[in-house]
C-alpha cells in the first residue's frame, strides 16, 4: 500500500513538474519570437538618424539606468548634452542627436570644450 502510494505521489509530481515547464517554455518561445520580429524590424528601420557613438565621457547625472554624459564624441563630431527629450517623437535640428533613453546633444561650437584624450 505505501508504494502505490509513493507511486502515485511521484505521478502527481511529474505532471505538475511537466505543467510547469510547458507553460515555461511557452513564455520563452513568445519573448524569442517577439525578439526576432523585433531584431528584423531593425534592419530595415536603420536609416540617417542612426548615429555611431564613438566615445562618451565626463559623467553629470543619471535617467534611470542610464548614465548621462556632458560630452559625446558621435559620428567623428564632439557633441555636448543639451537635454532630456520628454516625448518619443521629437523633431532634432540638424545639428542635434538622440541617444536612447531620448538624450540629446547638440553639435558643441567650440571643439576644444571638449576633452578628446
Amino acid at each position: 500500500m505505501d508504494i502505490v502510494l509513493l507511486e502515485l505521489v511521484l505521478w502527481a509530481g511529474l505532471i505538475c513538474f511537466l505543467w510547469v515547464m510547458k507553460d515555461s517554455l511557452g513564455k520563452i518561445e513568445s519573448e524569442l519570437e517577439r525578439t526576432a520580429a523585433q531584431k528584423a524590424a531593425g534592419r530595415g528601420a536603420r536609416s540617417e538618424d542612426t548615429v555611431h557613438i564613438d566615445r562618451l565621457y565626463d559623467p553629470i547625472g543619471r535617467l534611470g539606468d542610464t548614465t548621462i554624459y556632458r560630452f559625446a564624441i558621435i559620428d567623428g563630431q564632439n557633441y555636448e548634452f543639451d537635454y532630456v527629450a520628454a516625448d518619443k517623437d521629437i523633431r532634432l535640428a540638424a545639428n542635434q542627436r538622440c541617444l536612447p533613453p531620448g538624450l540629446v546633444y547638440t553639435l558643441s561650437k567650440d571643439t576644444n570644450a571638449a576633452i578628446a584624450g
